[in-house]
């Protein structure tokens, strides 16, 4: 998706998953919701008018996160800090976007002392239900689940003062079934890999926050049937059909090795999808404070050998 240049995308394989928007409807809440840039003089937000969806084809897939910022809101001296929420989660981290490095891409989270790494993977939604140890006073002040979401804030460099992070764990969101989230059908588990010996460097200066949120971008993930069902053309990168020279039809499929031609008949029939009846069950919660200021600065790698944890707090 792509607001005012700033810019936020879901890959599967380095390759970004197929989006489609819907226009905002006041009657139908989707949270976390809107996206919107905000004017860094007047401070008033512009709100977007659509809700953008990412289609997942696949489950148990992992998946990076790539954001980017445009060249002429950023400098050296004037960066850009970005906070990362995946389903709302987030691991105490930013990153710092300037003139130099416009762009990040993020394959996961790290753990408090950086000795496990938690990569990105989708996976069915667990409802509120289904987890025992399920925390109902759970709420999301940043972000929400079925989405990721960047925050892009102005900053400064300053003197390294801060405490260090508060004990937090990397968790799959759990979600009570309502109206407003039983289209979330799929989230976001973690494969984790522990990572021996950790390394640890320390920093000088970190980026203080300056105001307001420059801009702030929700992208909705649903798996691809539910958007199929909801009228829009979904894509799927690994089939498709092409004609063949002996008037049937051929499905090709792509895998990470190979491309594959099977040389099958498609019949043409109607498909009649059932809608799930609406959930109106309440659901209630009270809004979290802001979090604490933020004081590790990670920058992870997309290779998953490479467990270097790079920055730190003390």
């Amino acid at each position: 998706m792509l607001l005012d240049g700033f810019r936020l995308e879901i890959l599967v394989n380095n390759v970004p998953l197929p989006e489609v928007t819907e226009q905002v409807d006041p009657q139908k809440k989707i949270l976390p919701s809107p996206s919107y840039t905000c004017n860094e003089n007047s401070e008033i937000q512009c709100k977007s008018p659509v809700t953008t969806f990412a289609a997942v084809h696949e489950f148990g897939e992992r998946y990076a996160i790539r954001f980017s910022a445009p060249a002429l809101k950023c400098s050296h001296a004037n960066p850009i800090k970005v906070f990362l929420y995946v389903d709302g989660e987030y691991d105490y981290s930013y990153t710092d976007i300037n003139s130099n490095k416009l762009a990040d891409t993020r394959t996961c989270f790290w753990s408090k002392n950086r000795d496990k790494i938690y990569f990105f993977k989708f996976d069915p939604t667990i409802w509120k239900g289904e987890a025992d140890n399920y925390n109902s006073t759970k709420t999301y002040s940043f972000g929400g689940p079925g989405a990721v979401s960047v925050y892009f804030y102005r900053a400064k460099r300053v003197p390294w003062n801060v405490n260090p992070p508060p004990d937090y764990d990397v968790e799959p969101a759990v979600i009570p079934e309502s109206k407003d989230t039983r289209s979330i059908k799929i989230a976001t588990q973690y494969d984790v890999q522990p990572v021996p010996n950790p390394s640890i460097t320390r920093f000088d200066t970190y980026l203080q926050e300056q105001g307001p949120p420059l801009a702030v971008l929700h992208l909705h993930y649903r798996p691809a049937a539910y958007l199929i069902a909801r009228g829009h053309n979904i894509p799927n990168p690994r089939l498709s059909i092409q004609p063949s020279l002996n008037g049937r039809n051929c499905i090709s499929t792509q895998n990470h090795n190979n491309n594959q031609l099977l040389d099958v008949k498609i019949k043409e029939e109607p498909i009649v999808i059932k809608e799930e009846p609406e959930d109106t069950s309440p659901t209630r919660g009270k809004r979290k404070t802001k979090p604490a200021e933020i004081i590790i600065i990670s920058d992870d790698e997309d290779d998953d050998d490479s467990h270097k944890a790079k920055k730190l707090c003390p």
